[in-house]
């Protein structure tokens, strides 16, 4: 491997790490609430879904505590593959299909990017594993730069929520459900359960773990960065 081959093989490497890591870190987070079914659970009550699943269905507010409770396990069990939905209409059946979909594809990305990343991470140490300083000093790259691009965007992401929620919200629905069956009328369940502000706290989760996986990755790198300076500027 020539000299120049190598450095634009390491910027290559580089370049893609920090890309994976960032994706790591975003589509993570996202993945991780997403499926906490806990957090489900007492956001309805913030919510006030009990008393209006009781409303809707002449129920007391326990029995709509724990038709909650089923509905939202079932559709548990029908994004991991388990079981088919119930309760629903058909059209919240074939937007929940589609949220489905929506969910499976950004857990493949998420997961390829986890491997590719670890795989970038491998590469670079058979590479430089008689040169710990070269390896160190690639790792910090990764990491400061993918940690530094999840910071700008989180903070561009912040302020669109803080200001413009209804209007992301709605402009992320037409990108990502152009085929329109996310609409629903006053008498949906999906609607129900699903409050605006579920989806602004849910939002609100995923950006703070987000940021404070971010934020560790970029001191992280940092420090790394400083001290690969250090010890070059002492030792040459």
């Amino acid at each position: 491997m020539t000299k120049d081959f190598g450095d634009v093989w390491n910027k290559v490497l580089i370049i893609l790490g920090a890309i994976f890591l960032f994706l790591v870190i975003i589509l993570g987070s996202f993945s991780l609430m997403i499926f906490y079914k806990g957090f489900y659970l007492q956001e309805y009550d913030k919510t006030g879904v009990y008393d209006d699943l009781s409303q809707k269905l002449s129920i007391t507010r326990p029995e709509a505590a724990m038709v909650a409770k089923n509905m939202t396990d079932n559709m548990f069990d029908f994004f991991h593959g388990t079981s088919e939905l119930k309760y629903f209409t058909p059209d919240e059946k074939s937007h929940m299909k589609d949220v489905k979909f929506l969910m499976s594809e950004m857990n493949f990305v998420y997961y390829t990017s986890a491997i590719f990343f670890i795989l970038i991470f491998v590469l670079l140490y058979l590479q430089f594993k008689k040169d710990a300083l070269a390896f160190i000093d690639k790792l910090s790259k990764i990491l400061y730069y993918g940690a530094l691009a999840c910071l700008v965007f989180l903070a561009a992401f912040f302020l669109i929520c803080v200001f413009y929620f209804r209007e992301f919200f709605i402009t992320f629905h037409l990108i990502f459900f152009p085929q329109g069956n996310w609409a629903f009328d006053s008498s949906s369940l999906l609607l129900a359960l699903f409050h605006e502000q579920f989806f602004f706290d849910i939002t609100l989760r995923i950006f703070i773990i987000a940021l404070i996986e971010a934020a560790v990755f970029f001191i992280i790198g940092l420090w790394l960065r400083k001290n690969v300076k250090l010890h070059k500027k002492y030792h040459g």
